[in-house]
């Protein structure tokens, strides 16, 4: 589905030179660049190098005889023309993706439900449980999208995605699937070389690893005990799968979930009362569950987070020494 061929005009379909040559995918990356305002960082999401995007660009703005970005010192931003552009693509979102699913249905394509989900949660709950999913839903395929940052949905970057900040946009639905409680930990065999602080002026004292993601403005740590001076941070993690092995490796003090022990994380809680919150959210276009496939992922995620059978997702902080081991369902 690269090129447009024919577009539609007064009911038939006309040719132009022009627009036979136009590509979905330069649409897209166009709007990706408009929404990083960076050339290097839309090339790093979309997986692309910076000067092969820098040239789609270009030949896109040829192809439409006007200037699609505006260069600037900082990045980019789009012109006038740009933006009226980009109100257009977003409306011509939607049906081409449509005509991409109901042309992999004509095919008998297994149907591919795509989740952008957080690392922590992707890679020790979601994907575990992922064999029973299947065992259950034989012609569903899941294409895990394992993020530090979130997924611009209504730009299809996926059909579903979890995140710890709801979404703004009008035609996003946002279903509270629970709430992830943070807690300090580290390793024993820091605990064993350094002490278990007692209090927040003695944790005052010690080394951490702070988690950076797209999730929280700051990090994890700094969320929960406040700002730290540079000499305190030992190392600085993107993403959480780093982070629990820096921790693990004994670097520092780090801020997880209360579950990560009952993911089998060797890391020990430090029970004290410092504790933060970040709700977990499904967001989803409104027009989403009109595909079976797509209903029936957003039911099985749904059950995933069962607090009757997971108080860790409840709203009432349940410390991490009394979560019970985190088992995936068995295919």
């Amino acid at each position: 589905m690269r090129h447009w061929g024919k577009l539609m005009a007064n009911g038939k379909f006309t040719r132009s030179s022009r627009f036979d040559r136009m590509s979905w995918d330069d649409l897209r990356l166009f709007a990706l660049v408009a929404e990083e305002r960076s050339i290097r960082r839309a090339a790093a999401r979309a997986g692309s190098g910076a000067s092969t995007l820098f040239r789609r660009i270009g030949e896109l703005e040829q192809q439409l005889g006007a200037r699609l970005l505006n260069r600037l010192p900082e990045g980019v931003s789009p012109t006038l023309f740009g933006q009226r552009a980009l109100a257009l693509i977003n409306q011509m979102a939607a049906p081409v993706h449509g005509l991409d699913q109901l042309a992999s249905e004509a095919r008998g394509d297994r149907a591919f439900v795509s989740i952008t989900v957080t690392q922590g949660l992707g890679v020790n709950w979601l994907i575990p449980n992922a064999a029973a999913f299947h065992k259950a839903n034989p012609t569903i395929g899941l294409d895990f999208r394992i993020a530090n940052g979130v997924a611009d949905i209504l730009r299809f970057d996926s059909d579903l995605g979890i995140q710890m900040t709801p979404p703004t946009a009008p035609d996003l639905v946002a279903l509270k699937l629970g709430r992830m409680h943070f807690e300090l930990f580290a390793a024993q065999a820091y605990l064993d070389l350094h002490g278990c602080p007692a209090d927040v002026a003695e944790l005052r004292r010690h080394r951490f690893v702070e988690q950076l993601d797209g999730h929280v403005e700051e990090g994890h740590v700094a969320n929960v005990l406040g700002a730290l001076r540079n000499e305190q941070v030992a190392a600085r993690v993107l993403g959480s799968c780093g982070a629990i092995r820096a921790i693990e490796a004994g670097i520092g003090i780090g801020a997880l979930p209360n579950y990560s022990i009952a993911f089998g994380n060797k890391v020990v809680p430090l029970n004290l009362a410092l504790t933060k919150h970040r709700d977990i959210w499904l967001t989803y276009r409104s027009d989403a569950r009109e595909r079976p496939a797509v209903a029936t992922a957003i039911a099985w995620l749904k059950g995933l987070f069962d607090t009757r059978r997971w108080p860790c997702f409840r709203d009432e902080f349940v410390p991490a020494r009394e979560v019970p081991p985190m088992l995936a369902d068995i295919a």
